[in-house]
């Protein structure tokens, strides 16, 4: 499938063309400060950047470049309540009290980032036009209208249900049996944003150090001694936001993060006519497999940026992307003639529970478990609200603080088991949708 590929084509992301990762060789790496946080992605640099406007010193580390994690690889979904719970039963998870506090928290959270990104006037596209979710079988439909009516909950009706004769208003393709569309998400360039909250906390006074590998770390007295493999710090509290990228840094929350591989394939510059004909709303098309796969246009409408799990075990971005472009062309087949130029991979973190997580574990704070579609949204949130939590500074916990962070017996943080589980889950998957063929057929 040599034709597939564009002859500039890149395993690099897209958004690095503009907002590449960045390295700070020259920031001081050993000292004091108040708080160390590990990982500069939007959980870190969010929580860095509350305490730095309270006037607190705080030290960012990084053990690559900054940015160079899932924060500049994402698809750059934004969504409130739609993106915390639409793989479980919210309710019968947590209680109805609880789950009616997450999806108000999550619409909350949604909110604060439109906000910065207005009020701080950063430069990274975000447009909310929305997003449909298509039932890739009649019985997912009837499980999206489930979702619909509880996200509705509200009363603000921002989510309704979309037949399969009115899809096309949303997304030029038969493929789907309808689905549902809410009001309340956007796209964003991630890699902008990411360098925007890397700007502000720059401006604020925060210490970013990239190239540092967090060793370990020790209590001393009332303080904590931080070791990383260019230095030391000793600081009063430490906070962890590695996501997808948590090592054995701290064993009991790698055993809790389940890392996930996706990935993104982004075409060559087409016209903009046929990108907003496939996607004629301009916002982001997911669905509702278990291995899902999704699109959304590029911000500026040029290209069009297909994403999904290509395979359960590792993969070099050209088969990654020629396997994802299988599903593209079953989905599009109106673009298969348009070359990739890019595709790349990155790791996201789920939980068992698949539900996000902040708290406080043998004194260190922890922001982590975006999952899949939530990820920049309720990072940044929740990497605010540890910084709240350590400041003092709230009316009330979060919704998302003390939810149970489980385990499995056997499971120490690597997923030996996502290969059987993956290709498990992409059968019935096919399976169900041969079916639904058939029924539609007939």
């Amino acid at each position: 499938m040599k034709e597939l590929f564009a002859d500039n084509f890149s395993e690099a992301p897209l958004w690095w063309q503009d907002a590449a990762p960045i390295d700070l060789p020259g920031a001081a790496q050993s000292g004091d400060t108040d708080v160390l946080v590990v990982g500069s992605g939007y959980a870190g640099l969010s929580c860095a950047l509350e305490l730095a406007k309270d006037g607190m010193s705080v030290t960012v580390v990084e053990a690559e470049k900054c940015g160079f994690g899932a924060s500049t690889r994402n698809a750059g979904f934004l969504s409130g309540r739609a993106g915390v719970s639409k793989q479980i039963n919210l309710e019968a998870a947590v209680g109805a009290e609880r789950a009616e506090q997450i999806l108000d928290e999550a619409d909350e959270a949604y909110e604060s980032l439109q906000s910065l990104v207005e009020v701080e006037d950063i430069p990274c596209h975000l447009n909310v036009v929305g997003r449909f979710v298509g039932a890739h079988t009649p019985k997912a439909y009837e499980k999206l209208a489930a979702k619909a009516q509880e996200y509705n909950r509200d009363g603000l009706g921002q989510y309704h249900m979309v037949s399969r004769a009115e899809q096309k208003q949303f997304v030029d393709s038969d493929y789907w049996y309808g689905g549902m569309f809410t009001k309340n998400a956007g796209l964003i360039h991630p890699s902008r944003y990411h360098q925007g909250l890397m700007t502000l906390c720059q401006k604020a006074g925060v210490r970013l150090v990239s190239g540092a590998r967090v060793l370990g770390i020790a209590n001393e007295g009332g303080a904590k001694v931080v070791e990383t493999s260019t230095g030391s710090f000793t600081t009063r509290e430490v906070v962890l936001a590695t996501n997808g990228y948590t090592d054995d840094l701290s064993p009991w929350h790698q055993k809790r993060l389940i890392p996930i591989s996706s990935t993104i394939v982004a075409s060559e510059e087409i016209d903009e006519e046929r990108v907003l004909a496939a996607l004629p709303q301009r916002c982001a098309v997911i669905d509702t497999r278990r291995v899902v796969c999704f699109a959304r246009p590029s911000p500026d409408y040029r290209r069009v940026l297909f994403g999904g799990r290509a395979r359960f075990s590792p993969l070099g971005g050209q088969e990654s992307a020629e396997i994802l472009h299988g599903y593209f062309k079953q989905m599009f087949p109106q673009l298969a003639d348009i070359k990739v130029t890019n595709a790349w991979s990155g790791y996201m973190a789920f939980t068992f529970d698949f539900l996000p997580k902040m708290g406080v574990h043998q004194g260190v704070h922890y922001a982590l478990g975006c999952n899949a579609g939530c990820g920049i949204v309720m990072m940044s949130w929740l990497g605010k609200q540890v910084a709240n939590k350590i400041l003092g500074h709230r009316d009330r916990p979060s919704a998302f603080e003390g939810l149970p962070f489980k385990t499995q017996a056997f499971y120490a943080g690597k997923p030996w088991f996502l290969p059987v589980v993956g290709n498990w889950w992409r059968l019935r998957d096919w399976a169900e949708i041969q079916r639904a063929k058939l029924q539609f057929q007939s």
